[in-house]
């Protein structure tokens, strides 16, 4: 039982603070529910980026073994240039440069950032390039100053066996008789 002690309720108060609690009670739930709503929109957008990073990571190995090939198949051509293997230098040299350029559109924008090593490659390839041109035609000079060489020297031996005969040793007209 009660006692006279005890203040009795008035029927506003409780309503007060009934609404106070419903109140409360929505604004702790409201930021509950945003706060789980945006734990999971935070895992779909990282989700989304990580999926993305590895897409374009996907892309750039792609592009590192494409790359590699068109080094490989560069060095090659390149080796074969060296060593005078192939009897057209000129159609090799372009075919080097035309590679030297797909080489260059493979790598795009990421030539500094991921491909800093097939950058600096595809750099210095075009002076090696023009160096081995000069080298070439130095080299076709050379074959040219030593075939008319060796051609002037084959005449020269004539000439000399020509002159060491005595043409007054051949002359057959008369003679005085002893």
């Amino acid at each position: 039982m009660s006692s006279n002690r005890e203040k009795k309720l008035n029927k506003t108060d409780v309503t007060v603070g009934i609404w106070k609690f419903v109140l409360s009670f929505i604004a702790l739930s409201g930021v509950s529910f945003i706060c789980v709503f945006f734990f999971f929109k935070s895992y779909d957008i990282q989700r989304e980026g990580i999926k993305k990073q590895a897409d374009d990571y996907r892309e750039l190995l792609t592009r590192s073994d494409l790359l590699r090939i068109h080094v490989d198949s560069i060095l090659y051509r390149m080796d074969q240039l060296d060593i005078n293997k192939v009897d057209n230098d000129i159609f090799l040299r372009n075919y080097i440069m035309d590679n030297v350029r797909d080489a260059k559109n493979i790598m795009g924008k990421d030539s500094v950032d991921n491909f800093k090593h097939y950058s600096v490659l595809m750099k210095h390839i075009e002076p090696m390039l023009a160096l081995k041109n000069q080298i070439v035609a130095v080299s076709y000079k050379e074959q040219n100053a030593l075939r008319d060489l060796s051609e002037c020297r084959g005449k020269v031996g004539i000439v000399n066996s020509e002159l060491r005969v005595d043409p007054t040793r051949k002359f057959t007209g008369s003679r005085r008789r002893r």
